[in-house]
């Protein structure tokens, strides 16, 4: 192919960031205080959808004091837990102040090598660029059992749920063993019967100590900026208790893992079968790069943890991986702090 005369027809930009959460944010201001010329690409309509779009009820567990961006504080109380919709008009404000260059309803397909540049195609757009850096996360596919094809009941993912007016029916089975799971149950146990299938029994851990929330406790002893050590990168992350949750989650009846499904029956590890109504999977996500489309391209999570979101790819840049440098690196804290990090290693590579 002629590149000559592809350069020619479409725009060109230093770097393409693709994502406006907190690592895409994050990047864009640091690459606007270097004088670099980018653009932010976004799948969602306005900045901080990605949030918008969580249930209702979320607060972040990380205090204010831990969740600001480079250069312009959030303005709430430093010990005050953000609501998903105030993190949401923050970024939007965040972007809308320094005047960041995000593309929104723009939502990348595809990635190729166009000689020694890339070509990002998007929605609207083609963009020839030096460098990529994907921020849009790792949790862009819902993960569903299999034995879930074989439901004839109503059934969602913990993204798709919003309030208990998203559930159906009287008895309700909610699938996973994390965080999400537990504040959701905590919400359908004043409305329905609740049950609740985990693969493995859940560790719990205050979220508050000694009047402290945990967060205060490990930056005052340096432990937020510490990495995690390989054997416990794959270790369950506990459920955070605050206020009444435990006593709420108690109401739920527990089950071991489901084995197997069968219209609305549904089958535990220890053989007893069950009907519901409804079930919710709270089973979290998995990355999906399958839009970049580039020879000697790892995709895999674990390679480019090990490498600090800097792929083999020359000129491919990652923010968002867990624990991608620190323990905090899934906090807006940490992800501000990697988006650094990536930047200064992106331009240093000419």
């Amino acid at each position: 192919m002629n590149w000559t005369i592809l350069w020619t027809s479409m725009k060109e930009k230093e770097f393409v960031i693709i994502g406006a959460g907190q690592c895409g944010l994050s990047a864009g201001r640091h690459l606007q205080k270097a004088g670099k010329e980018f653009v932010i690409l976004d799948q969602y309509p306005e900045v901080g959808d990605g949030w918008r779009r969580h249930f209702e009820s979320l607060k972040l567990f990380t205090p204010a004091a831990y969740c600001s961006l480079p250069d312009l504080p959030l303005a709430l109380s430093p010990k005050t837990r953000p609501t998903k919709d105030q993190i949401a008009d923050y970024f939007s404000r965040y972007a809308a102040h320094f005047e960041l260059p995000v593309h929104n309803k723009n939502k990348v397909t595809q990635i190729t090598k166009a000689g020694d540049k890339f070509l990002v195609n998007s929605t609207f757009e083609e963009i020839l660029t030096q460098k990529v850096i994907i921020a849009n996360g790792f949790c862009q596919v819902p993960v569903i059992p299999k034995w879930a094809e074989e439901l004839t009941i109503p059934h969602i993912h913990s993204s798709h749920y919003r309030n208990p007016i998203s559930i159906k029916g009287k008895r309700v089975l909610v699938v996973g063993t994390g965080n999400t799971a537990a504040q959701i149950i905590a919400e359908l146990t004043s409305y329905f019967e609740v049950h609740w299938s985990q693969a493995k029994k859940p560790k719990y851990k205050s979220l508050n100590l000694f009047g402290k929330n945990i967060l205060w406790w490990d930056h005052k002893f340096n432990r937020l900026d510490k990495q995690v050590k390989k054997k416990n990168l794959n270790k369950d992350t506990p459920i955070y208790l605050y206020n009444d949750l435990k006593s709420k989650i108690k109401k739920a009846r527990r089950h071991p893992q489901v084995i197997k499904a069968n219209g609305k029956k549904v089958t535990f590890g220890n053989d007893k079968t069950m009907e519901f109504d409804f079930i919710l999977f709270a089973s979290g996500f998995q990355p999906d790069f399958s839009f970049i489309q580039i020879e000697g391209f790892e995709n895999n999570q674990e390679l480019l943890r090990a490498q600090q979101g800097i792929s083999k790819v020359k000129g491919l840049y990652f923010l968002g991986i867990p624990y991608q440098r620190t323990r905090s690196s899934h906090l807006i804290y940490g992800a501000q702090k990697d988006a650094k990090f990536i930047i200064s290693k992106a331009i240093a590579s000419g």
